[in-house]
């Protein structure tokens, strides 16, 4: 069986680097003696694997550059909160900085509101795909009792009524 295993990522191998090449189907079928079905197959195979890695690798990037935007968009936020608190800034500057403020926050709020809808999203769709058999997904959580939890200590975390 071990055996069996190492040949076909053998095999997934070669066609990955003919692939490379830009190789056709029936280029890498006749070099590696093998129908053009299988190496269709092994194509489809290669796709689903590396696509996966990919797709995650792109998840993370979009995650990570919008918690940069976001913490950029606070730090802005803050010094427009610090010129409107100032004795030195005139009413006129004091009201255009507070309206930047205030679009700094809706936006913001829009940014987390989204990251939650995502990783709620996120969350039921490994629910449902993990053990088809067991009854899983966002209803279970709430009959465990964590959902509760989960939804205070967001309410906490995401508090509009904040101070940044």
């Amino acid at each position: 069986m071990a055996i069996e295993k190492q040949l076909y990522e053998r095999q997934l191998e070669l066609i990955f680097r003919m692939l490379l090449e830009n190789k056709t189907n029936e280029q890498i079928a006749s070099e590696l003696k093998i129908s053009i079905r299988s190496v269709q197959n092994y194509k489809r195979r290669l796709e689903q694997r590396y696509m996966t890695d990919q797709r995650q690798k792109t998840d993370d990037t979009v995650f990570l550059e919008c918690n940069l935007l976001k913490n950029r968009l606070l730090t802005l936020y803050k010094a427009l909160e610090t010129q409107v608190t100032s004795q030195n800034t005139s009413g006129t500057e004091k009201a255009k900085c507070a309206e930047v403020a205030a679009n700094i926050a809706l936006d913001v709020l829009k940014m987390e509101s989204e990251s939650i809808r995502a990783v709620i999203e996120i969350i039921s769709r490994n629910n449902y795909t993990t053990n088809k058999g067991q009854k899983r997904g966002l209803a279970n959580l709430s009959s465990n009792g964590q959902s509760k939890n989960d939804e205070s200590s967001i309410k906490k975390e995401y508090n509009p009524n904040r101070k940044f």
